[in-house]
């Protein structure tokens, strides 16, 4: 492991463990937004799973049969199964932007934003270019250290949805990734002023993360307590104040920058 990818895990778990998420792995970001619009993904079961699995065989070129099974893998967790139908599907359909976007965000999320920056680009530039599309890029862009392309990409689906607390989340966890930790709090108490900032657990969890970071403990304690029991804030600081503890943590996530 390098010492990048060091140091960006040690302020990985800081943010799962102040947000009490500690068997996340989203970085208390919501930048895994669905890319295809419809209703939410069903619950999986073995018998619709099955019909689904059955028809999309019968019809690999088929966008509507291989979506429908491919949510249904992925309510059922089967991240691996997704990709290989949509990669399948998209052999057919080469030019679908949409499914092009989907099988994007699905490789972002399984762990390859190498790949998955590649894809939510080329629906980019195939006119796929909603929110949601571009905020999953950011997401990729992030995990591979490119954090000001990401936030270049965050920014771009601002100007769609100006006042989407998710997207304004991800720009302040991109900066604490960064170790830019006093405009990650800018960006977060600026969230925090939209409609529904105010109400939003996971922002405000990021910004006591990004407030305990910066050694002010009983500030960050006073921003955790409204969401999160005693003990466990009193927990999540005490690793926090362990984890600065360590040799210039922050100095050399910027150099590893």
């Amino acid at each position: 492991m390098t010492m990048r990818q060091q140091l960006t895990a040690a302020a990985c778990t800081a943010a799962l463990l102040l947000t009490g998420c500690a068997g996340d792995n989203k970085l208390s970001s919501e930048a895994a937004d669905p890319v295809v619009t419809g209703s939410a993904a069903p619950q999986p079961s073995i018998r619709a799973t099955a019909e689904a699995a059955n028809a999309w065989r019968e019809k690999p070129h088929s966008v509507r049969r291989a979506v429908t099974y491919a949510r249904l893998l992925d309510a059922s967790g089967n991240k691996t199964a997704v990709i290989k139908v949509l990669e399948t599907t998209l052999t057919h359909n080469p030019d679908d932007a949409k499914l092009v976007a989907y099988l994007g965000k699905e490789l972002v999320l399984s762990g390859r934003p190498k790949a998955g920056i590649k894809q939510l680009n080329k629906a980019i530039g195939a006119g796929e270019n909603n929110w949601k599309v571009y905020s999953a890029l950011g997401s990729a862009y992030d995990q591979t250290g490119k954090h000001s392309q990401a936030r270049a990409a965050y920014q771009s689906a601002l100007a769609q949805q100006p006042k989407k607390v998710s997207i304004h989340n991800n720009i302040g966890m991109s900066y604490i990734l960064e170790g830019n930790l006093r405009q990650a709090e800018t960006s977060l108490r600026a969230a925090q002023r939209l409609p529904e900032g105010e109400f939003n657990q996971t922002l405000r969890q990021n910004l006591a993360l990004s407030v305990g970071l910066q050694g002010r403990f009983k500030e960050a304690s006073e921003i955790a307590s409204r969401d999160l029991p005693p003990e466990q804030v009193e927990q999540n600081l005490a690793f926090l104040k362990r984890m600065l503890n360590q040799r210039n943590t922050w100095q050399q996530m910027k150099a590893a920058s």
